[in-house]
């Protein structure tokens, strides 16, 4: 009778052994589809871009490229634009075989041009028909599209002059509400009477910006 016992007490512990693992299983985590915050970036030559991953399922890897460097980190996939430049497709993979496409432009260094722009995460020309305003303050430059509902405003600590400034920081305000990028360098590199131009560079990290604007 007692080894009749066991037996049944056995065959309780595995059924109940199977039990578990087969709700174990049903509980796998599901597969995410692979997704970005942007599909679509313009890099300046010799500058960064990043690119977000929103969901995915890990251990992320990018096309070949002949045109930009990638960093991944995480989920943040970090491009720098080599000294080719032009437009191509790259698709960013994870290891479940998932794609997703973004398109990349590389467009030629403009830094020692003197046409007024503003360039971040893509390039807005200045002085031109295209609803852009600039206005100049002595440690602030906003720069406003009254259409677009989008304002972007470099300011710094100290004053308006050549050199590297103190606490710098990007405000971008839109529709969606407003973010501020404090920056890790700014610097003004020339204020040149002759040209009635303003060129200052700025940076987060590896990403770099710049603006050229006419003096008042």
């Amino acid at each position: 009778m007692k080894q009749t016992i066991n037996i049944r007490s056995i065959m309780l512990l595995l059924l109940c052994g199977t039990i578990l693992f087969s709700c174990k299983k049903e509980k796998a985590i599901p597969l995410q589809a692979l997704e970005l915050d942007k599909n679509s970036i313009e890099i300046l030559e010799g500058y960064t871009s990043t690119v977000e991953i929103t969901s995915g399922n890990g251990n992320y890897a990018v096309s070949e490229t002949s045109l930009v460097e990638v960093e991944i980190t995480g989920n943040t996939i970090t491009f720098t634009a080599t000294e080719n430049y032009g437009e191509e497709r790259l698709f960013i993979m994870d290891e479940t075989g998932r794609k997703a496409a973004v398109d990349i432009k590389v467009i030629p260094a403009v830094l020692s041009a003197d046409d007024p722009r503003f360039y971040w995460d893509s390039m807005i020309e200045l002085e031109q028909a295209n609803g852009w305003s600039t206005t100049i303050l002595e440690n602030k430059v906003a720069i406003t599209n009254i259409i677009e509902k989008k304002q972007l405003v470099l300011s710094w600590n100290g004053e308006f002059a050549v050199g590297v400034k103190p606490r710098a920081n990007l405000r971008i305000i839109d529709e969606e509400g407003k973010q501020d990028v404090g920056l890790t360098k700014l610097e003004i590199l020339t204020i040149d009477r002759s040209k009635n131009l303003c060129t200052i560079v700025f940076y987060k990290e590896k990403q770099k910006g710049e603006l050229v604007f006419v003096l008042p």
